[in-house]
């Protein structure tokens, strides 16, 4: 089906031509409709898949279609500010040369800046955190919403926001239009959709493209070599570019140095960095200005690298989830991708742990002048069975 088939508002259709986007995706096909027809839908899609464009084209073509948009009347609900900045640049897009205008709220930005935009706004974009701020101190009023999307929603329940969504979908009027979007679908959504959808559209949508194929590795290493280790990685595997997972700030800087004192252009990504420094890093990243990312895992979820070569685990991940979400990050074009990670002796068990959690074996890589010698692992294997013995007996 071609956009020219949908009878479109004239400067929504000559935007999405500038853009060159002609022809809709299948996840497009079965929702533009839908929404279009003003219906509650509820869309599982893969990432990559036209999902934004899915449900910001039939927006846009109702707020078009007003006389009267004094007031905001479309919310939408994002895990993350980095998210709400990149869905904000493609619906700027798609209303370029209307009245149309964005308010977009998250942290990390000041109170000021982002309300100066909320009078002349029509759609909000924004994170629950920060608009659930602005609604309790009263600095804005979502009277006027009459279509809620909630985009990435299994990010937002696994970032721990249930409850604030419960709470933001109270302060909206009963009668509004609900879109609910996701990569995948949980019983945790369910018990949300059943509560605040009404007789939705569902549509699962699977990737039509063959997914590159993920190659996983584990690298038994010595925790004081897995700086050296990361720099022949660099030299002598990965080519292109890398995503370095890590649980601190700390291990974030401590990385970050190491690779610049050895002329090696790496980012940072973190808290502590002012929004325009995060906006910064995550452009130079993604035009490949720099080589590596070395991020901690909240700041780094929901953002999409196209082409990502690889990913390395500094630790062994915490669970299951984290796992499968961080290896996720290459693979996702057509182009196979690498997912590596360190493990030490203090995390061997762990690491088995956590292996029979994602019940699968990972492949032992050994091909490398830092591999941990096995009287290491057994050494440090004995002592935490000793520290674990030890507690036992002061429980008793």
């Amino acid at each position: 089906m071609n956009f020219s088939t949908l009878q479109l508002n004239k400067f929504l259709f000559s935007n999405l031509e500038k853009q060159k986007l002609s022809v809709l995706t299948a996840v497009q096909e079965q929702v533009i409709p839908a929404l279009l027809d003003g219906k509650d839908c509820l869309a599982i899609a893969p990432t990559g898949t036209g999902k934004t464009e899915a449900f910001a084209i039939p927006l846009v073509q109702h707020l078009l279609e007003k006389d009267q948009n004094e007031h905001a009347s479309v919310l939408i609900l994002l895990p993350t500010r980095e998210l709400c900045i990149q869905t904000k640049d493609r619906i700027a897009k798609l209303i370029e040369g209307t009245s149309l205008n964005i308010a977009c709220f998250y942290g990390g930005g000041t109170y000021e800046s982002q309300l100066a935009a909320y009078p002349k706004a029509q759609l909000i974009l924004a994170t629950p955190g920060r608009l659930l701020d602005f609604l309790e101190q009263q600095l804005i009023d979502l009277k006027s919403i009459n279509t809620l999307v909630i985009d990435e929603f299994d990010q937002l329940l696994d970032l721990g926001f249930a409850l604030e969504i419960n709470k933001i979908m109270l302060a909206l009027p009963t009668e509004r239009q609900s879109i609910f979007v996701s990569a995948t679908r949980t019983a945790e959504m369910d018990k949300i959709i059943h509560k605040r959808l009404k007789n939705p559209i569902e549509i699962v949508v699977e990737n039509p493209l063959k997914k590159g194929k993920i190659h996983e590795y584990v690298l038994y290493v010595d925790k004081n070599d897995k700086k050296n280790l990361i720099r022949y990685l660099l030299e002598d595997r990965i080519k292109s570019q890398v995503l370095i997972f890590t649980r601190t700030v700390h291990a974030v800087e401590r990385i970050e140095a190491d690779l610049q004192r050895n002329g090696v252009s790496a980012l940072a990504l973190y808290g502590d960095k002012s929004q325009q420094q995060r906006e910064d890093i995550v452009s130079k990243f993604r035009n490949k200005e720099n080589r590596v990312l070395i991020a901690t895992d909240l700041l780094a979820r929901g953002m999409d690298f196209p082409n990502l070569e690889a990913i390395i685990n500094y630790e062994v991940p915490d669970s299951p989830e984290t796992y499968t979400h961080r290896i996720g990050r290459t693979g996702r074009s057509q182009a196979d991708g690498i997912a590596i990670t360190l493990c030490d002796a203090e995390d061997n068990q762990k690491w088995i742990k956590l292996q029979l959690a994602l019940n699968k074996q990972i492949q032992i890589d050994d091909q490398h002048p830092f591999l941990l010698s096995w009287e290491k692992m057994l050494s440090s294997s004995q002592s935490n069975t000793r520290k674990g013995q030890s507690k036992s007996r002061k429980r008793r």
